[in-house]
């Protein structure tokens, strides 16, 4: 019932749905460490170079990641770890003039980092999380989002819709270099020591190589992508 509720209020704050003519797919870039995806109801090591399609659900376990290229849709995702994804929607209009698109994910856990192009007025691009949605604005956007609903913006703008426990519903605006705290259901500055965090998984993820790392199970390797500096961000 929030999900539902929080998704409509969204729609209508953010964008109207784009009217998708084709149904687009998520590549699996790279893999650090272990990750599956569920396929009717069963769970599966998860393979470098994988196509996933809407309906599928991604894990990662502790210390491992996920980078997805979503094309058009996005068109990058990383799943950081202990992290679960729900890919709900990836449509796609090519109109001639422009592409418009409708993505929907569904984080349920963990933290997810994504950057999304410039999008056209009538596209829709929405994490969902078990307390609230955030929507792409338009802009080309970088933020880190959090299953607890905490936003970054790194660049770009988005919306967040928050439902309070006590049912109070909460709309935000954040903004490049801002952050949404949902214990005081503001919006701050992102502190400086963790800007400089994400700038450089962004600039990581902007650089992910097409080649993967293949790790079979029951191995456990992560790969630090600043090259060994601690880069954990409380959620």
């Amino acid at each position: 019932m929030v999900t539902a509720c929080v998704v409509a209020l969204v729609g209508a704050v953010v964008v109207s749905s784009a009217q998708a003519g084709e149904v687009g797919r998520a590549v699996v870039r790279a893999i650090r460490g272990n990750a599956q995806y569920a396929d009717a109801g069963q769970w599966l090591p998860l393979r470098g170079g994988q196509t996933l399609k809407p309906g599928s659900t991604i894990r990662t376990a502790n210390e491992s990641q996920v980078d997805l290229f979503m094309d058009q849709n996005g068109p990058m995702v990383r799943l950081m770890e202990n992290t679960t994804l729900g890919i709900d929607k990836l449509n796609f209009e090519a109109t001639g003039i422009e592409t418009i698109i409708e993505t929907q994910l569904d984080l349920k856990s963990g933290r997810v980092l994504g950057i999304v192009r410039k999008m056209a007025s009538d596209s829709k691009y929405e994490v969902k999380t078990p307390n609230g949605v955030a929507g792409v604005r338009g802009t080309e956007t970088q933020y880190d989002i959090s299953a607890t609903s905490v936003v970054r913006e790194v660049s770009g703008s988005l919306v967040v819709v928050y439902v309070k426990s006590d049912g109070t519903v909460v709309t935000q605006v954040v903004n490049t270099g801002e952050m949404f705290v949902p214990s005081e259901a503001a919006v701050k500055p992102i502190p400086p020591d963790e800007l400089g965090q994400l700038v450089a998984l962004f600039n990581d993820l902007r650089g992910a190589p097409t080649a993967v790392l293949r790790v079979e199970e029951p191995v456990q390797i992560f790969v630090s992508p600043t090259s060994g500096r601690d880069t954990s961000i409380k959620q």
